[in-house]
């Protein structure tokens, strides 16, 4: 019998692992999909803020494989400079690519959101939620993005991933929590008895009651001071993807 009944469940089970991330400094971001009800089990047993993040990976039309950079909402770019010049990338067919991949995280943003803005990450702790993690690289290039949207500290929480996949994370979080950690390769149809695919809309109905709090906070939250929750200790790393005010960073 699979460990989970079914994400929320997983939430549930996580969220006990989580309860030193709290106020209103901690925000919640899933990866689109059964991450969005993990998170929305925390959140609600946490009482935090919850959304999702959204990254799109960028590579032109003539080389797909190469990827030169990650976009996230509000045109915030993260480049590869090597791969640029590697690739020998010019301006016009990037900005043709960014200009596309715009347009779909507009897109997906509307489905999800509606007319509500992100939640604000600035000053802020982010925890990166997934339902099941295989490999490393989405929730990777989230905690990524979640950094160039100026979130100080960045956490991924998970109720299952591979142990390759956890590795790979490690110099991109500041801490990692996971209640399952198998050798092999895990699968949602395992570890979940309900496995069952998360729509757009029902993202749109998570989300939707979070975001009323989300716009009554963000003005208190800029003028509060921001303390190191209990959950991170001196140990922890920084992650080396760095920001710039002007919302365009270089890859790590």
């Amino acid at each position: 019998m699979p460990p989970f009944m079914d994400r929320n469940d997983a939430g549930r089970q996580l969220a006990g692992l989580l309860a030193a991330f709290r106020g209103h400094d901690v925000v919640l971001l899933a990866l689109p999909g059964g991450g969005v009800r993990v998170a929305h089990e925390i959140a609600a047993r946490l009482h935090v803020l919850l959304d999702v993040i959204l990254v799109q990976p960028l590579a032109v039309a003539r080389c797909p494989d190469l990827v030169y950079g990650l976009l996230g909402e509000e045109h915030t770019l993260l480049i590869d400079t090597a791969a640029v010049a590697r690739g020998q990338l010019g301006d016009p067919e990037r900005e043709d690519t960014e200009l596309t991949q715009s347009k779909i995280l507009r897109h997906s943003a509307f489905s999800y959101r509606g007319e509500y803005p992100r939640v604000s990450l600035e000053n802020r702790t982010a925890v990166i939620v997934d339902d099941c993690l295989t490999e490393p690289g989405a929730v990777r290039d989230a905690c990524r993005m979640a950094r160039m949207h100026g979130a100080i500290r960045v956490a991924v929480a998970v109720p299952v991933a591979g142990r390759q996949a956890l590795s790979g994370l490690s110099p991109y979080a500041d801490k990692i929590v996971c209640l399952n950690a198998p050798a092999q390769s895990p699968s949602a149809g395992h570890w979940y008895r309900d496995a069952a695919p998360t729509t757009s809309s029902d993202i749109a109905s998570m989300l939707g009651t979070n975001h009323s709090a989300a716009a009554s906070d963000s003005a208190a939250a800029s003028d509060s001071p921001v303390g190191l929750p209990p959950g991170f200790d001196g140990a922890s790393r920084i992650t080396p993807a760095s920001r710039s005010t002007s919302m365009r960073g270089r890859w790590p």
